[in-house]
């Protein structure tokens, strides 16, 4: 089965309502995504495609917390690399 394929998408606008507008730039398609999590669809686009929020989606936190040595340790010995 062949893997479809990932689009980012790019935040548009922040309309007063609080609905964020989400656009595709590479198949067109164009998103509204209101609080209530309502999506509102209104160009398709490639529906076969997977879309994914691009950068500032969730925006990126100010303080990461650093993995103790303990930790790093065991994701080590069980082969997942951090």
């Amino acid at each position: 089965m062949p893997m479809k394929s990932v689009h980012r998408m790019v935040h548009q606008a922040d309309r007063s309502d609080g609905t964020v507008e989400w656009a595709c730039p590479q198949c067109g398609r164009y998103t509204m995504c209101h609080p209530s999590r309502q999506r509102i669809v209104v160009v398709t686009g490639e529906a076969n495609s997977v879309h994914v929020p691009g950068a500032g989606f969730p925006p990126d936190p100010d303080d990461i917390p650093s993995l103790s040595d303990f930790d790093q340790r065991w994701l080590y010995n069980h082969q997942m690399v951090w």
